[in-house]
Parts: structure tokens; sequence; C-alpha cells
């Protein structure tokens, strides 16, 4: 019993000291060390819609082993809608649909329209050799030129576009019923 007294003072008196030696180092650490600077970030503007150009992907879509191929058809492929460029066009798309939109038409379509906030947010397999892409973006356009179904200036598009390979190449295909869901940016 003798013993439990002394045993307990030196605990006592070995954690004041060691309370002590931290609180010196920590004043030395905190002397020596650099002021951290002011943040002088600002808060980048949300851009107007369409807002960037740029094809992204999610996590999940950036998984399939095709996600650079698709990311470079789509790229390509808004590329050409925003420069209003047919023959680009042509070259994202598969044959029936470069028949069944003739330059006329695709630019009666998409002379106003400018896209932009792309994301793919998945790349499933479809049938065959075929993938499908779920994504969205932002279309805007004169009200004139908007889907009749959705006459607005800015669009919120969900989409499923169905990708084959054509040749050595991925291509567009025709569009699937009931893929495209299109709501005005207001509606937000």
């Amino acid at each position: 019993m003798l013993w439990a007294v002394p045993l307990t003072v030196v605990a006592l008196l070995g954690a004041v000291a060691g309370g002590f030696f931290a609180r010196h180092l920590y004043a030395v650490m905190d002397e020596a060390s650099e002021p951290l600077p002011e943040s002088s970030t600002v808060p980048s503007p949300v851009p107007e819609p369409p807002g960037l150009e740029s094809v992204m992907l999610s996590e999940a879509a950036q998984r399939h082993p095709d996600s650079k191929a698709v990311r470079d058809l789509l790229q390509r492929h808004f590329d050409a809608i925003n420069e209003s460029h047919y023959p680009k066009w042509r070259t994202t798309v598969v044959r029936a649909k470069r028949i069944n939109q003739p330059l006329a038409q695709w630019l009666q379509e998409y002379r106003t329209t400018e896209d932009g906030t792309i994301e793919v947010h998945r790349i499933a397999p479809g049938p065959g050799r075929t993938l499908r892409v779920v994504m969205s973006f932002i279309s805007t356009q004169d009200q004139d030129h908007a889907p009749k179904s959705v006459p607005a200036e800015c669009l919120r598009w969900r989409v499923v576009y169905r990708i084959v390979p054509e040749g050595e190449q991925l291509r567009l295909g025709q569009g699937l019923p009931e893929s495209s869901l299109p709501r005005r940016c207001e509606d937000d």
C-alpha cells in the first residue's frame, strides 16, 4: 500500500511534465511555421446555358472499356452541331441517319442550336455489338426551332443514345422510341 501512493504521484508528475513538453513543442512548431495565406479563390460563376461544351463522363461511364471512343464520338457530334458543320456531323452518325436527315432539314432543325453541360452517366451493352449511352445535356435554340412538344429556348435533355459499330468506327445510331426526354430549363 505504501508503494501505491508514490507510484500515483510519479504517474501524475510524469503526465504534467509530458503536458509541459508537448505545449513547448507545439509553441516552437507554431513559431517556425509560415502563416497560411488567406484564400483568394472566388467561386467561379456558373456558365449561362447551355454551359460548357466539353463532354464529361461520370465515374461509372469512365470505367467502361469503350469510354474514350464514346466520349470522342460524342464530342465530335456536339462540336459539329455547335459549329453548324453538317459534313462533320455526318461522320458521327450511321448511314440511315445521314439519309434521313439531308442538309436542308438538318440546318432547319439545328441552325440555332447550341449544346452544353453534356454528361454521360452510363455506358451499357446493347443488343449485338451496340452500346446504350445514358446521358444528359442542355440545348438552347430559337423557340421556333425547338421540338414542337416542348417549345422553349432552353431545354434539359435526358437521352439514351444507341451507338453502333460501322466499319472500324463507332457511330450514333437511329433514335430509340421514347429515348429522349426534354424539359424546359425553367422547370428546375
